[in-house]
């Protein structure tokens, strides 16, 4: 009888402690599948986009110091008068994505931003150029479509990536 008993006894203490490690583990399992996924927002604004410039070469680049952003902007409004001021940008929080298409013989052409996402501790700058499809009606005009991208500035590094038309 004393050794029924002592069964009785381990086997309820083995099912409550089972049990116990049962629950855990749905605990952690219903932990693990409501936890949020981390996700980079990047905040970003158009400074200005068109297709007027005193920049005529084609370039893509990240501007990232107050003295290169001063220098870029005073050619690229070299054909204003008055020339507007330049705007105000903090460097220590922000960077700029500057793409020119560089100079063009007529009208129709522009940068589109295709997208700008985080890609790990990096952003990413889609971009792709369009242009005039060939029977389209075009002004002769010289242009130069441009885009200036204040981006919040990323753990990583901001990369501009080309996109062709399909």
């Amino acid at each position: 009888m004393k050794n029924a008993f002592l069964i009785l006894v381990f086997a309820l203490i083995s099912v409550f402690v089972a049990s116990a490690q049962d629950k855990d583990a749905k605990t952690t399992q219903t932990q693990t599948q409501t936890q949020p996924q981390t996700e980079v927002t990047v905040t970003y604004e158009i400074i200005q986009q068109g297709t007027y410039s005193g920049i005529k070469e084609a370039a893509a680049r990240v501007i990232t110091t107050k003295k290169d952003w001063e220098e870029l902007w005073k050619k690229h409004t070299s054909v204003l008068v008055p020339q507007p001021p330049v705007p105000e940008l903090n460097f220590d929080t922000d960077v700029v994505a500057v793409i020119f298409s560089g100079e063009k013989r007529t009208s129709g052409y522009r940068i589109v931003t295709k997208s700008i996402a985080a890609e790990g501790n990096d952003v990413v700058v889609q971009y792709m150029e369009t242009q005039p499809p060939a029977d389209s009606f075009t002004l002769q005009v010289l242009t130069q479509p441009f885009v200036m991208i204040k981006i919040s500035k990323p753990v990583g590094s901001v990369r501009l990536s080309k996109q062709t038309s399909s």
